[in-house]
């Protein structure tokens, strides 16, 4: 779940979806790159939803399903509202919706049946839903002509450990290469996640990652620039 910290970041009279993916994907970009390392390369994967383990070749992992999307229906079905999957593997997706909506936030987050466009997809929602979840998660989806996505429990604490600032760039490049984020907005709420102090000073955030490492982030407007560290 989100800090009140990072949640005040955003406007609250006009929660858009640019602005609250922004928010999320930082941790939860970086919780699922540990997560896809953890589980190395895999030649096959099947979902059980009647005991809630997803296998991949000969390992299991306990799940709980998000949603489903199809090729040939332009929507997100979230998992309470699929008639196959038991109630227990949809309580977690549950918990996490009636947080949302408690938070105020908009319909096309909370609905269980949301339009799909060039920006909301399944990917992204998942990403939003990981970052409000009640307990730590990662996240696979099962891709075919109707793709599954599910949460992943009871992984190891170390997927979900502390940012380190040999991470930070590689995961800054990443997501503002592939995501339609505001950066600046992105990375104030990944550091305010991880716990890091920062200070903003004409157009750059400078923070401490230890009493040796000072990085100063540097943006063109809300537009990621460049990172270094700094005496």
């Amino acid at each position: 779940m989100l800090k009140v910290e990072t949640l005040n970041l955003l406007n609250k009279s006009d929660i858009n979806f640019k602005d609250l993916l922004s928010i999320c994907i930082g941790k939860t970009y970086l919780y699922q790159r540990r997560f896809i390392e953890y589980i190395g390369k895999y030649n096959h994967w099947d979902v059980d939803l009647s005991t809630g383990m997803l296998t991949l070749d000969d390992k299991k992992y306990n799940i709980e399903c998000i949603g489903t999307t199809s090729k040939n229906d332009p929507y997100w079905y979230s998992s309470e509202i699929e008639k196959v999957i038991p109630d227990k593997y949809v309580d977690l997706m549950i918990k996490t919706r009636v947080k949302l909506e408690n938070l105020g936030m908009p319909q096309y987050l909370t609905n269980s049946k949301i339009a799909l466009n060039e920006n909301i997809n399944g990917f992204n929602l998942s990403m939003i839903y990981i970052a409000f979840a009640p307990i730590n998660v990662a996240y696979f989806c099962g891709k075919g002509d109707t793709s599954i996505y599910m949460f992943v429990k009871s992984l190891p604490e170390n997927i979900f450990s502390k940012l380190k600032s040999t991470e930070l760039f590689s995961l800054i490049t990443d997501i503002t290469s592939n995501f339609n984020v505001n950066a600046k907005l992105m990375i104030k709420a990944l550091l305010m996640e991880m716990e890091y102090n920062f200070v903003e000073e004409n157009n750059k955030l400078i923070t401490d990652f230890s009493p040796d490492s000072k990085i100063e982030i540097e943006f063109d407007g809300d537009n990621f620039s460049s990172l270094r560290g700094v005496l």
